[in-house]
């Protein structure tokens, strides 16, 4: 058996693989991104799901200011997108690949799935927030021909 580190847990996490999402929030510092692999549905009564996002990121900070989200799942075309809201908040553009929902939420263009929420509560999980959250207006593309993009094992896996 192997000494349970953060590095020999990490290894192990990563061979779950994940979707990969971007979460979009606008604050007083302006509009916000980041990719996530942590998300998950957690009940259809009441319809909730949760992200988590590192505390110290703008992102993380824009959510806990507007209260409300867009979350866009990537299809394995938007590797290049998914790795570059991975970047610093200081060194990304939202605008170029955004697109806006009525209701002024933001979501990336082209996305296979896009979910608009409201956080209902947040809990802490140590470096990292817990945002459960309430979907308020879901959009697919009906027109993708692209699977899913996954990450498995520290990298996108383009073969599903």
């Amino acid at each position: 058996m192997t000494a349970v580190t953060s590095e020999a847990f990490r290894k192990a996490m990563a061979h779950f693989a994940t979707g990969v999402a971007v979460v979009m929030a606008r604050s007083d510092e302006g509009e916000q991104a980041a990719t996530i692999s942590a998300l998950s549905s957690v009940s259809l009564d009441p319809l909730t799901l949760l992200v988590c996002l590192n505390r110290n990121s703008a992102t993380c900070r824009a959510i806990e200011v507007s209260g409300r989200f867009g979350l866009s799942i990537l299809t394995r075309d938007q590797e290049a997108i998914a790795m570059h809201f991975a970047r610093p908040s200081h060194a990304k553009s939202v605008d170029e690949h955004a697109v806006r929902h009525e209701d002024g939420t933001s979501f990336v263009r082209d996305a296979l799935v896009r979910i608009g929420v409201e956080v209902v509560e947040t809990l802490r999980g140590g470096t990292h927030e817990i945002f459960l959250a309430r979907p308020l207006h879901i959009s697919m593309n009906e027109n993708a021909q692209s699977a899913p993009l996954l990450y498995y094992r520290g990298a996108f896996d383009l073969r599903a």
